[in-house]
């Protein structure tokens, strides 16, 4: 509380800087993306007031067409659908397409293969050793062969 002495008061006073309820600002790690979620042009502009995020998207239901490339140049269309935030991630977009499931586990399998070769000494030095790099690449290709043929 500010005193008066001789006319003049003593102290200051706090004023916070207002900003309009409801309305955040994106932090800077943050992106914010502003696109079309469907291909549906509205011709009804009138505004909407809906009250919770499941009625947004049960209202205007987005959904986006894309174009897969899968291996062997091929391609497959896929229609991505929202039906709640969590389908805007990653494991949500993943969730959705089979090449994508696909490319996830190879992806998976690829960094464990890369993380036992960078964490196993001993694969090391056979890897580092040329003799022993020659045997340790036909013992794998007699395996493989064991196991195409008990397929």
């Amino acid at each position: 509380m500010a005193k008066n002495l001789y006319g003049y008061r003593i102290g200051s006073d706090v004023k916070e800087k207002e900003a309009p309820t409801g309305v955040k600002l994106v932090p800077d790690n943050k992106t914010l993306m502003a696109i079309p979620l469907n291909d549906d042009h509205d011709d009804d502009v009138t505004p909407v007031r809906l009250k919770s995020v499941k009625e947004i998207f049960e209202h205007y239901k987005p959904s986006r067409e894309v174009e897969l490339k899968t291996e062997g140049d091929a391609s497959e269309e896929l229609v991505l659908k929202f039906n709640k935030l969590s389908d805007f991630s990653k494991d949500g977009i993943i969730e959705q397409s089979k090449v994508l499931q696909d490319q996830e586990e190879k992806t998976t399998i690829y960094s464990r293969m890369v993380d036992v070769l960078q964490n196993n000494g001993k694969l090391q030095t056979v890897i580092g050793n040329e003799e022993y790099k020659k045997e340790f690449l036909e013992l794998l290709e007699t395996l493989i062969e064991e196991i195409n043929e008990s397929e």
